[in-house]
C-alpha cells in the first residue's frame, strides 16, 4: 500500500534562487528621522502660508473693488445715521 502511494505522488522539481549581492544601504538614525519629519512639516507649513497669503490678498483686493456691502444696508437707498463723524453737524440744524 505504501508503494502505491509513493508511485502516485508527483515529482518535485527543485527551485533555484539567485541571491544578488547589493551594496549595503545607509542606516537611518533617530536624527535622520526627525530631520525628515521636520522637512515634511516645513513643506506643509510653507504651502499653508502661501495659500493663506494668496487668499488674504484676494479678499483684500475684492473688498477694494466692492467696498459697499449690500447685505448690511450700506449699498441701499436708505439714509444712514452718519454716526461716523460726531463733530460734523447736519446742514439743517446749522441754520
Amino acid at each position: 500500500m505504501l508503494a502505491s502511494l509513493l508511485s502516485v505522488a508527483p515529482q518535485v522539481t527543485p527551485t533555484i534562487v539567485r541571491i544578488v549581492e547589493t551594496p549595503p544601504t545607509k542606516e537611518l538614525s533617530v536624527v535622520d528621522l526627525i530631520l525628515s519629519g521636520l522637512g515634511l512639516t516645513g513643506l506643509i507649513l510653507l504651502c499653508a502660508l502661501v495659500v493663506g497669503v494668496a487668499l488674504g490678498g484676494l479678499f483684500i483686493w475684492f473688498k477694494t473693488i466692492r467696498p459697499q456691502n449690500p447685505l448690511n444696508g450700506q449699498a441701499s437707498q436708505m439714509d444712514g445715521l452718519h454716526l461716523d463723524h460726531p463733530s460734523r453737524q447736519p446742514e439743517e440744524t446749522a441754520r
